[in-house]
């Protein structure tokens, strides 16, 4: 039997968070969920072995706070950096508070949460804990660049170089740090992005709002559900030494391929999709 574990899991209000802190306590372990409200925990709070944190990832005292009510609970065995947002737009429209906010969030608050954390998972580490990890939820934005989302790919590109060297960094302290990239996941964040119409209207890029809408939802109907990502979270969680870059999607293999291409061959591919209103 598994033994069980208590994890921090940032960004319960919905999707993959509210699926995966689920699934964790359906497995018998502890959950600590982050949400901006305390109304966004919704039916979670019914666990008992679920407590509810209400900070904003961006606000550093405010996770100190969370931290410590962590700490006087009990231990910490894992970390599921899962809060980000997306904002999609052209890079020569995008507004700057839309585009420091993406990094703000996707890669800044993961280095405040992660940085907070670290000595009470350094602590489990040598109480004995078999598995202490970080898991760092990334996307296939971390893998491809694609038009107009531009700045959430880099920082998902970024998450991903800051995956691989705190791995290195915290092997000599057997705490594993790894990388969970989903493709399109049937979430809120496809209905977020149809409306986020800004940096578009009045511009050069007006006409891509013609398709957006038709975009978002093909996306959406070909997504994975989010359960699907919180199943291989609960597996590399519980398994010694799990592959520490996994891209999770239908077309996971076709997507490393691409990768690897010339950068033109790439370009030829991504527009062709594009035009097709596809993203893959």
């Amino acid at each position: 039997m598994t033994t069980p574990l208590s994890v921090l899991v940032t960004g319960v209000s919905t999707g993959i968070g509210r699926t995966t802190a689920a699934t964790l306590l359906a497995k018998g372990h502890t959950v600590y969920g982050s949400a901006r409200k305390a109304a966004d925990f919704g039916a979670l709070t019914d666990h008992a072995s679920f407590t509810g944190l209400v900070f904003d990832v961006t606000d550093r005292q405010a996770i100190k706070q969370a931290i410590q009510t962590i700490q006087e609970a009990g231990p910490l065995h894992a970390v599921v950096n899962n809060a980000g947002v997306a904002i999609t737009g052209p890079l020569e429209t995008l507004a700057e508070e839309q585009y420091r906010l993406q990094f703000e969030v996707n890669v800044f608050g993961v280095l405040a949460v992660t940085q907070e954390a670290l000595p009470l998972l350094h602590a489990a580490k040598e109480a004995g804990a078999p598995q202490v990890k970080v898991i760092n939820i990334s996307s296939i934005s971390g893998y491809l660049s694609s038009p107009f989302t531009g700045i959430y790919s880099a920082s998902k590109f970024a998450l991903e170089a800051i995956t691989d060297a705190w791995r290195r960094e915290l092997h000599p302290y057997g705490i594993d740090v790894i990388s969970i990239a989903p493709g399109p996941v049937k979430t809120p964040i496809w209905a977020k992005g149809s409306k986020q119409t800004a940096a578009y209207e009045g511009t050069r890029y007006a006409h891509v709002l013609d398709g957006l809408n038709n975009f978002t939802k093909k996306a959406n109907a070909a997504g994975l559900e989010p359960q699907v990502i919180a199943d291989r979270i609960l597996r590399a969680l519980v398994t010694d030494q799990p592959r520490p870059d996994q891209l999770i999607m239908k077309k996971a293999l076709l997507a490393r391929v691409i990768k690897w291409m010339p950068k033109r061959m790439q370009d030829r591919i991504l527009l062709k999709n594009l035009a097709k209103r596809q993203r893959y």
